[in-house]
């Protein structure tokens, strides 16, 4: 996947202010997986969702479980609905620096220009933090515990930066968390809004539930730089697991299930990355997005191969020189496979850096539609649901009735009243939820995602919300 600028920006990134990260002791901690095919037609991300108490008014653990299967599509948007009959306590009424959720994620990537065949496996403990504005932290000064009560800053004060990335909507609860990856810390926020809450412009139905929308480091601010870096690449497999606390350690409530017995929806709607040749490559994960490279292999276990003769991270489709390798073909600071114009010149020095108007994963300086992203392929969307069924306090929830296989016999009429109730099916369906009208990308420097929850707006600018997983700082 081209373009993560060095994880500036992004989970484990520093801001576009900070140094570029020295990363290249992480390469060690990663572990191999095995070469499969990849194919960016693929896109069928599964999504369940539990309590472990399912009583009216009840505090209880929730469990949210999102998969992309080896070899899907990549996703270039993430936007999730809480039910908003759910009764959840605001962050003013918690304890800063009390721990709401639990985090933990597995993905895969690659490094220094190498194959996508590295897993990465983090944990974030998301803790309470204020959301009053009164008082604002920049991006480099948030990491600092400056009244020394044991929280960071990010905590105590509301990041200066989330007012340019998602407008002036006032989030009911904020939490933070932080992640040490060989030595790069790495920000999170979750920040839950009240039910039709207009976030970058864009007015949310309120039918839909709270809007939860995570924000990676500064991902999304448009004061923010790309930075080159050594993750270079993001790829599916990627599981993701969040468990939300219904009671804190210190016997806070923090969110109870809903007052009325039902069925509750959890909804999230994604958009995947768009492959403008056709060959199974993701335009993010493809360094010749505009032509085909049907025998190379982003995932290989080796970067010399088929489709990529030198090992340089460029195709043979558009390599200059397959016999010579340059892992900076353009010479521009950013290695080929982090490149979204790795035959173009569009580096930090110059104007136009790592740019992606359209967010279709193509650079603007090699894009022959930089204005419109649905000309470098389509982005498939869904939208996942899961249900809940809450019930009375005193009643117990029905087991799964049993089918059992009747055996060759000659069959018997059934009883007259034996039919077997269906439960709730999950559903993956067109998503309705104000989907980017175009590009379906993100505002982020990089058009790479790379970690779950980021944000930026969709290709107009008031096209919704779009959570988005990328490794790079938002563009200028």
């Amino acid at each position: 996947m081209r373009k993560l600028a060095a994880l500036a920006g992004a989970p484990a990134v520093a801001a576009a202010k900070r140094a570029p990260l020295a990363l290249a002791a992480l390469a060690v901690t990663f572990v191999w997986m095995g070469d499969y095919e990849a194919r960016a037609d693929s896109f069928s991300p599964s999504l369940t969702w539990s309590v472990d108490d399912a009583v009216v008014d009840t505090p209880s653990d929730a469990t949210l479980h999102v998969v992309f299967p080896e070899g899907d599509a990549y996703y270039s948007s993430w936007m999730d609905f809480w039910p908003g009959a759910w009764q959840v306590t605001p962050s003013s009424e918690v304890g800063l620096g009390v721990k709401r959720i639990a985090l933990d994620v597995e993905l895969q990537v690659g490094l220094l220009g190498n194959p996508c065949n590295r897993q990465l496996t983090v944990h974030w403990d998301m803790l309470n933090a204020t959301t009053d504005k009164s008082r604002t932290v920049t991006y480099e000064d948030g990491f600092k515990d400056s009244n020394g009560d044991g929280n960071l800053d990010f905590i105590d004060m509301y990041p200066d930066f989330n007012d340019r990335i998602l407008g002036p909507a006032q989030p009911l609860v904020r939490q933070v968390g932080v992640a040490d990856i060989g030595g790069v810390t790495v920000l999170e926020q979750f920040l839950i809004f009240e039910p039709g809450a207009t976030i970058r412009g864009q007015t949310l139905d309120p039918a839909l539930g709270r809007p939860i929308v995570p924000i990676m480091d500064a991902i999304g601010d448009p004061e923010a730089v790309p930075l080159p870096g050594v993750l270079t690449d993001t790829c599916s497999p990627l599981d993701i697991t969040l468990v939300a606390f219904g009671t804190a350690e210190d016997g806070t409530v923090l969110a109870e299930n809903p007052n009325q017995a039902g069925t509750y929806t959890w909804r999230i709607q994604l958009v995947g990355l768009r492959d403008a040749d056709g060959d199974g490559h993701e335009n993010n994960l493809d360094p010749c997005p505009l032509a085909a490279d049907a025998d190379w292999d982003p995932r290989a276990s080796s970067a010399v191969g088929p489709g990529d003769a030198d090992g340089d991270g460029l195709p043979s489709s558009c390599d200059p020189d397959d016999n010579d390798a340059n892992a900076d073909q353009d010479g521009d600071g950013y290695m080929n496979r982090a490149d979204n114009c790795p035959l173009v010149v569009n580096g930090v020095t110059d104007a136009d850096n790592q740019k992606d108007g359209d967010f279709d994963g193509i650079g603007d300086g090699c894009d022959p539609n930089p204005d419109g992203g649905d000309s470098e392929g389509v982005a498939p969307e869904v939208l996942l649901s899961d249900d809940v069924v809450i019930t009375a306090a005193g009643a117990t929830t029905p087991s799964p009735t049993a089918i059992a296989t009747p055996l060759p016999t000659t069959p018997t009429p059934p009883p007259a009243a034996s039919a077997i109730p269906t439960p709730p099916a999950k559903t993956a369906t067109p998503t309705v939820v104000a989907p980017p009208s175009t590009g379906a990308g993100s505002a982020s420097s990089s058009h790479r995602p790379w970690w779950p929850f980021a944000v930026a707006a969709g290709a107009t600018g008031a096209a919704g919300v779009v959570l988005v997983c990328q490794l790079r700082r938002a563009k200028p």
